[in-house]
């Protein structure tokens, strides 16, 4: 008699164990790519605001003058413009040392999604447990210098110069991994040349 009941308590846990599995397989499969859709923006998102905010903290006073010096002929002619490589050079590596540090302090933070965010209805998309989203910097932040000259105006060009960041981020959502790309073009300084 206690055999038959111990068989039959085994056969329901193990149905309920079968069930249970393949319903949490079957929300892994599902909502995976979905919650990983929602991690790489919201990721997208802090990132570019840390690149941005750590650029501005680095170039909040200054000009285009202290970065690039233009010489004049006696003619009041541009002859020669010379950039002070040393002082970008310095702005960009205290740029990527802001962005490292900022980086590292969200990596420990990270941030939740509420798992009713990737169902797509906008009735349970702040409803349900949060999915904690960890962020770990994968790569090197590469800061590269870049400038450009347009057409302003009738003898006039305008001069700008840029900060390109670019990073790679991997995403860990509980039992997914993902690696994304992050790149932020950032304007530095800009002047008319007339």
């Amino acid at each position: 008699m206690w055999g038959r009941k111990r068989r039959k308590i085994w056969i329901y846990f193990l149905f309920i164990s079968l069930m249970l599995g393949g319903f949490l397989g079957y929300l892994e499969v599902t909502l995976g790519p979905a919650i990983i859709k929602v991690a790489e923006a919201k990721t997208q998102l802090e990132a570019t605001r840390i690149i941005n905010e750590a650029v501005y903290r680095n170039i909040s006073n200054i000009n285009y003058q202290d970065i690039v010096e233009i010489h004049k002929d006696n003619d009041n002619r541009i002859v020669l413009m010379m950039p002070d490589t040393m002082r970008i050079n310095q702005l960009a590596a205290r740029t990527t040392l802001d962005i490292e540090k900022e980086l590292d302090q969200l990596k420990t933070q990270g941030f939740s999604v509420p798992l009713g965010l990737v169902t797509g209805s906008a009735l349970f998309s702040n409803m349900g447990p949060p999915v904690n989203v960890g962020i770990v910097p994968a790569g090197i932040i590469n800061v590269d210098i870049n400038d450009e000259f347009t057409e302003a105006g009738i003898n006039q060009t305008k001069h700008r110069i840029y900060l390109n960041v670019k990073t790679k981020l991997q995403i860990v959502v509980p039992l997914i991994r993902s690696d994304m790309d992050v790149a932020v073009q950032v304007p530095i300084t800009e002047s008319i040349i007339v």
